[in-house]
């Protein structure tokens, strides 16, 4: 069963966004479960993470910036972040 679920899950193309929240609720509100399905969510310490960086620099990041260098230093596993084999143009 989970395996099936793996395998699933890497069919479906996610996208990112920093409107985490508006585009879940919207998806939901129009009952779009296609779009619903693709809506990428940060794990729960990427936002924590985003706010604490924007706290000290005064800069906020993306949301995909920061789950990836959270990634990059092992800190979330690749199973929580979008697209973990793609190098961003920042690396």
């Amino acid at each position: 069963m989970v395996h099936w679920f793996i395998t699933m899950a890497r069919k479906i193309k996610y996208y990112q966004s920093d409107k985490v929240l508006e585009e879940f609720y919207r998806a939901l509100a129009n009952g779009n479960e296609r779009v619903l399905r693709r809506v990428h969510i940060p794990h729960s310490s990427v936002f924590y993470a985003r706010e604490a960086y924007h706290q000290h620099s005064g800069e906020w990041l993306s949301l995909d910036r920061i789950e990836r260098a959270m990634f990059l230093e092992g800190m979330i596993s690749r199973y929580n972040v979008l697209d973990p084999d793609r190098k961003r143009d920042w690396e």
